[in-house]
């Protein structure tokens, strides 16, 4: 699969860059000299001492290695990727924290401030960046495995039928719970959150944000195509839409899917709300514009959270309409 690492690796590299130009910094201030190449050793050191050395680089081979490999070495080769991405978390997360205290110790000199700042944006970066490379990766692993378990005969797919006044009612009742979601969001965040001034972080002038919708939706959509999984999830939300019976290989196939696409929002709206935090601190300087960037920053990671709980139901329902189930 070294034809989709290089193809979601220059995904994200082409999403980065635009990202950071778009939000005033630059791709360099990304890029910590130490921090990234450590990152990366300590990850390959921590895969080789799993046992997952081999089965890890097994990954990158050609599509026609992996369509001949048996189906125990892809199990392997699958979990050493979720192995890959738990350490690259712990990683991660360490100098996070590691940087967050010395940031607090010497809050008092403003010459450490800037750096120690920069290695727990970076920190974080880096886990969303690499973290959507193995999720793709393992999707498309995931694929293959389910391709490879699943019976020649497949039962033919059973749809129920739904009236016009089910139909009605389904959408009503969607409706009414979307609408009773939003409303309890609304209270929680009015009765629990104090702001003194006239804007307000949840108007449509910040959340109308092209660049944010363009770098949360593009490359996750890109990314499922390389990982395989474009079509299958568009057919999972068709089943649900139409309430149609899917198969035991089909609901694993659409889970995958969904999940995959799940996961690789929020990696991507982190990633890019952190490069936007980035070209925020490079204008420091102007503090009347300091909210409003800090805000629309935000933004896309709130559209990943959104628009997961919107896809959680809908997961949940194509488990439920397996013929086995």
């Amino acid at each position: 699969m070294i034809i989709e690492f290089l193809l979601s690796f220059g995904v994200l590299c082409l999403t980065a860059t635009m990202c950071s130009l778009t939000s005033g910094g630059f791709v360099w201030e990304i890029i910590e000299p130490v921090l990234l190449p450590g990152v990366l050793l300590i990850l390959a050191m921590m895969i080789f001492l799993s046992g997952y050395g081999k089965s890890f680089i097994k990954i990158f081979s050609s599509t026609k290695t992996i369509n001949k490999t048996e189906l125990p070495e892809l199990k392997k080769m699958e979990t050493s990727l979720s192995f890959s991405f738990k350490a690259l978390i712990f990683v991660s997360s360490f100098f996070m924290l590691i940087s967050a205290i010395y940031f607090y110790l010497n809050i008092d000199e403003c010459q450490s401030l800037g750096p120690n700042l920069a290695t727990i944006i970076c920190s974080f970066y880096y886990l969303a960046f690499f973290g959507m490379m193995l999720i793709t990766l393992k999707a498309k692993l995931r694929r293959n495995i389910i391709n490879v378990m699943t019976e020649e005969s497949d039962a033919e797919n059973k749809t129920a039928s739904l009236s016009k006044k089910e139909i009605i009612l389904k959408t009503f009742k969607i409706l009414i719970s979307i609408a009773l979601i939003v409303g309890l969001y609304l209270l929680v965040m009015f009765t629990s959150t104090i702001n003194h001034t006239e804007q307000e972080p949840l108007s449509f002038y910040y959340l109308r944000d092209l660049p944010g919708l363009i770098y949360i939706f593009i490359p996750t959509f890109l990314l499922l195509t390389i990982s395989g999984n474009f079509k299958i999830f568009f057919s999972a939300l068709k089943c649900v839409f139409k309430n149609q019976k899917v198969s035991v290989s089909q609901k694993a196939l659409s889970v995958n899917s969904i999940k995959t696409f799940c996961t690789l929002l929020i990696l991507e709206g982190i990633m890019t709300t952190l490069g936007g935090f980035m070209g925020m601190l490079v204008h420091l300087e102007d503090r009347s514009a300091l909210g409003v960037n800090f805000t629309v920053a935000c933004v896309p990671l709130i559209y990943a959270l959104l628009l997961n709980l919107v896809l959680l139901p809908v997961e949940s329902k194509v488990s439920l309409l397996c013929d086995s189930e």
